[in-house]
């Protein structure tokens, strides 16, 4: 038996069908309250609780081989308490309660968002130094990277075995398409700015590209370590061409150079300390939001036999695709 948290949602739904597909026996926890019909069909088993409940959470781990933790806060909306109760209190809760209960290994799903910078001419790696100044990024970035190294260190304490994976913006079938990391909307044009370069770089990860490689994690990760997942070199150009042809972005795209958003991110960044009220934009969230970087993903290749499988005008097509096809790689 194994466990899965984040059933419910956009991952959690592909990974699902991905371990059943590996027959695997599957147990959930889903919070009480949550419509059951969201409860993807290939679970086995569900535990009613939440992270805040120990007892929940000792009976979702009892008997299980392997914790897939890929439940988390992902809305923009909440402040820093409420990323911090959901995804790095909840991941403390949760390997305490697996370390308890006996299980063999926790695969955590990170972000391949929590780098520092670093020299755009070189790939980001796994030793690449996570972003030191993450908080200027918000609490939804701080929370990934404060989880990823909380799972690290309590892995190297000996008391279970981890093994974090980090995709990069997922996409796929069964969620809203991704357009770019800053665009707006020009009333009544038919047009959307999008800033930054039509030849930035963008970390798309298939969904189900990130399902293969957190599959693998379980039984061909090594104990401690992290892997980017990311599947290549995509353009943000390249990326909005294939979404405008399949009809999923019906949008006219207009490049905007950072440098000319530069005074409105300084004006929030004002605004934000006169009121004490965080405004989504700043000088440093906006050159984080159009950097161009390359990901090294040699180490979830070489260790997990990861090759992303679904490519990006095939992932694109199954977005506009009712239903979408169904594809799978045994682990």
């Amino acid at each position: 038996m194994d466990l899965l948290t984040g059933s419910t949602g956009f991952l959690g739904r592909h990974l699902a069908r991905r371990l059943k597909a590996d027959g695997r026996r599957l147990r959930a926890l889903v919070r009480p309250g949550t419509d059951r019909k969201r409860i993807p069909r290939e679970i086995d088993e569900v535990v009613w609780g939440g992270f805040d409940e120990p007892d929940a959470l000792a009976r979702a781990c009892q008997g299980v081989d392997t914790v897939f933790h890929a439940a988390a806060r992902v809305s923009g909306g909440g402040d820093r308490r409420a990323f911090e109760r959901d995804n790095v209190l909840a991941t403390d809760r949760l390997l305490e309660a697996a370390a308890a209960a006996g299980v063999r290994r926790l695969v955590h799903v990170s972000s391949a968002g929590i780098f520092g910078v670093g020299d755009p001419k070189s790939a980001v790696t796994e030793a690449t130094p996570l972003d030191p100044q993450i908080e200027k990024r918000g609490a939804y970035a701080w929370s990934k990277a404060e989880s990823d190294r909380r799972v690290r260190a309590f892995g190297a304490a000996g008391r279970l075995e981890t093994v974090v994976v980090r995709p990069g913006i997922l996409y796929g079938a069964e969620q809203p398409p991704f357009f770019a990391r800053l665009h707006f909307p020009i009333p009544r044009s038919g047009r959307r700015l999008v800033v930054g370069s039509r030849a930035a770089l963008l970390p798309l990860t298939h969904v189900d590209n990130a399902c293969d490689a957190i599959a693998l994690a379980a039984h061909r990760g090594r104990s401690g370590a992290a892997y980017n997942v990311v599947d290549g070199a995509a353009t943000q150009g390249e990326y909005l061409d294939l979404l405008r042809g399949a009809g999923l972005a019906r949008f006219q795209p207009v490049y905007l150079r950072p440098l000319w958003l530069a005074p409105v991110a300084l004006a929030c960044e004002v605004a934000t300390r006169a009121t004490g009220r965080a405004l989504p934009l700043s000088r440093y969230r906006l050159r984080r939001a159009t950097e161009s970087l390359r990901y090294d993903t040699a180490l979830a290749r070489d260790e997990l036999g990861w090759t992303p499988v679904v490519p990006l005008a095939e992932g694109v097509a199954d977005m506009a695709a009712d239903p979408p096809p169904s594809r799978r790689q045994a682990a």
